[in-house]
């Protein structure tokens, strides 16, 4: 059964196309995806290749207090340890992350962040600051500081708890 309500239940057009979310759900999906889809093309535009979906352990594993083992990658991701070892092998391909032995275990592999990854990072979060910029200049300050209430409201009830921990924003890829 699809979930609808009001202008939701469908596109508005002959077309048929339902939508299986909530009014909420799809602002909140809209919002998002237009939010990243920006960020990416002015990466893109800086020069920084079109974000793939390895990409996004970048992101994860800058989120990471330090280095970390393809295995522990495997666990804190929720991917298989050899998933975790192939997205190692393309990151560390493309330059955004390199590998060491691990002084515990000679047979595990430490991942760590290259310069690389952390421009790129950089960038990004300067891309998003900017973005930022624009949505509290179309919304004026009040309203930018409601929004982001808003959000941490739909977050605390959505997971119900007080106190959403950052680092299990990547804990699972199924969450991007």
């Amino acid at each position: 059964m699809v979930v609808t309500s009001g202008a939701s239940a469908d596109s508005g057009d002959d077309s048929g196309f339902r939508l299986p979310q909530t009014d909420l759900g799809t602002a909140l999906r809209i919002a998002w995806w237009s939010y990243v889809r920006r960020v990416d093309l002015e990466m893109e535009a800086a020069g920084f290749p079109e974000r793939s979906n390895s990409m996004n352990y970048v992101f994860a594993l800058y989120a990471q207090p330090g280095p970390i083992s393809i295995s522990e990658m495997g666990r804190l991701f929720d991917i298989s340890r050899q998933a975790a070892s192939k997205v190692v092998a393309e990151l560390r391909q493309r330059g955004y992350v390199q590998t060491t032995p691990s002084a515990v275990d000679q047979r595990e592999k430490v991942v760590e962040l290259t310069g690389k990854a952390i421009d790129f990072v950089t960038e990004r979060l300067r891309g998003a600051a900017n973005l930022d910029q624009a949505v509290r200049t179309r919304l004026g300050t009040g309203g930018f500081d409601k929004l982001t209430d808003a959000l941490r409201a739909v977050a605390e009830v959505s997971t119900d708890k007080g106190d959403f921990e950052p680092a299990n924003l990547y804990r699972s890829p199924k969450l991007w």
